[in-house]
């Protein structure tokens, strides 16, 4: 009889079952995917931003962000440290951001699956859930899901109480009992790694809401003429977006459909399903509109000899140049000394708040997590455990819980797994 079934092998469907196999409790893990822990092998460009340094709810979204705080206190980064060290890998920081010391995401995914190995969990690929029923009897789970060869289906009973019944199962069906049961699915960000957000659905058979899904840490797509010419260009910028009082400040890329980078990414963590929104970008260092026209108005005189698109080169990028005068109206060969008065001004307010509608996020093949998911407020914190059915847990990115660009998502994801597999486990072996 297996005690806990953890659906999903991604960082927090790994979590859950290390922590419920810790427990004492006999372990299966499902796994769609051929397999197991593919987004954590991608993540951080490879290299797997663990953690921050700096934790707290702040760098969170969510509906139910006031129930954040008890997961992060019983999984602080000094839990965390102490969590991976446990497991062997030793840990290093870059501006805050905790990585694997060998900068490695395999590494990561190597002392995890030793773990579970050393904790004789079940591992099944290729085994794709497609229902999670409960029963009449004993207030018991059936799981649907797909063996390795796709040819027939397996049905997974989960009793509350140590007892199950099956009904209308077919005789060439294998049965396998389990008390408790972790959706730990993830959201649907990066489909191309197995993310089709089909935990929301399971859930949803249970009475379980879910707030519309919306792709997050994701570029941005502009409506703008000049994203030809800008496609590429990286540039140090302040960006906001004032319809959501949120600003960021730091490296920016252009794109043949918009702008992309850790500040656009952080934006995009409070969009949502927003609608008319603008972004506002700034590309300068003054303090303040008035002194950066005082820099503008100097500088062009000091390069009275030069045009104005000349005058602005060592100042701002190259491929800059043209798109900006052009949205300020400026022909390039205007002498420098007369950019005065009303050109200034409008060059100035250009690089100070160039604005441009928002048409709306990247595809989910580019975000990095998800927006929206299973209020925190309908599981029981910081257990997991599901209002709906007790012997359902929830983890992950399943649950409308997201954060910031950092190694905040992927903290969510260990913090939640463990929390909802150590309580499940205590469930499972009653």
């Amino acid at each position: 009889m297996i005690d806990v079934l953890v659906v999903g092998g991604g960082a927090a469907g790994l979590s859950a079952a290390i922590a419920a196999g810790r427990a004492g409790a006999k372990v299966m893990v499902l796994e769609k995917r051929n397999r197991l822990g593919k987004k954590i092998l991608a993540s951080g460009n490879g290299r797997c931003n663990l953690s921050n340094l700096s934790l707290s709810p702040g760098h969170f979204v969510s509906h139910d962000l006031e129930l954040l705080s008890p997961l992060l206190e019983k999984f602080s980064v000094r839990h965390a440290y102490a969590y991976w060290r446990e497991l062997g890998l030793e840990l290093t920081t870059e501006d805050g951001r905790v990585y694997p010391r060998t900068m490695q995401a395999k590494s990561v995914l190597e002392v995890l699956l030793h773990e579970l190995t050393r904790l004789d969990a079940h591992l099944t690929l290729n085994a794709p859930v497609t229902a999670i029923q409960a029963l009449d009897v004993c207030q018991g789970l059936e799981v649907v899901f797909q063996d390795e060869s796709a040819l027939r289906a397996r049905s997974v009973v989960l009793a509350t109480g140590g007892k199950a019944a099956l009904r209308g199962l077919d005789v060439d069906d294998i049965s396998q009992l389990a008390r408790s049961v972790v959706l730990a699915t993830g959201g649907k960000a990066a489909p191309q790694l197995g993310c089709s957000g089909d935990g929301y659905t399971l859930a949803a058979a249970f009475g379980h809401t879910v707030v519309p899904p919306a792709p997050a840490l994701v570029g941005l797509r502009l409506a703008s003429p000049y994203l030809k010419l800008l496609s590429g260009l990286r540039l140090q910028a302040r960006v906001s977006i004032p319809e959501l009082a949120r600003e960021e400040a730091g490296e920016v890329l252009f794109t043949d459909y918009g702008i992309s980078g850790i500040p656009v990414f952080d934006l995009t963590a409070y969009i949502g399903h927003g609608k008319s929104l603008t972004l506002h970008l700034c590309l300068a260092e003054q303090t303040c509109l008035a002194d950066l026209c005082a820099f503008l108005e100097a500088r062009l005189e000091f390069l009275y000899h030069k045009n104005i698109h000349d005058a602005l080169q060592g100042y701002v990028p190259t491929h800059l140049i043209t798109p900006l005068l052009r949205e300020a109206g400026l022909p390039p060969d205007l002498p420098a000394h007369k950019a005065q008065g009303n050109p200034l001004t409008r060059l100035a307010t250009l690089l100070w708040d160039w604005t441009f509608p928002i048409l709306g996020l990247n595809t989910w093949e580019q975000a990095q997590t998800t927006w929206g998911g299973v209020p925190l407020g309908e599981v029981e914190v910081p257990s997991l455990r599901s209002k709906k059915h007790p012997g359902l847990f929830l983890a992950g990115e399943v649950l409308d819980v997201h954060g910031r660009c950092g190694g905040y998502n992927l903290h969510w994801a260990f913090a939640s797994g463990k929390a909802a597999g150590e309580s499940a486990a205590l469930l499972g072996t009653y």
